[in-house]
């Protein structure tokens, strides 16, 4: 069974979205980031009522780099 998101947006900083938690639509809002995000582009939401935390958006991935050792002539 899908379930449709409402994901109304009344601000930049609240949204109205489906909580597990609370088993209905609450209102979330971004608490201060300690990650170093701009202001607003933090994915994680936490709902108002009980504090049940969602991440929205993309995943960031991070490739380990390879370094290239050559002999030395």
């Amino acid at each position: 069974m899908t379930r449709a998101m409402s994901a109304l947006w009344s601000s930049p900083e609240h949204r109205s979205d489906y909580c597990a938690s609370c088993a209905g639509e609450r209102l979330f809002e971004q608490p201060p980031c300690l990650d170093g995000h701009e202001t607003g582009q933090c994915p994680e939401w936490a709902c108002l009522e009980c504090g049940h935390a969602i991440l929205l958006g993309l995943a960031e991935s991070v490739r380990p780099v390879r370094q290239l050792v050559t002999a030395a002539a």
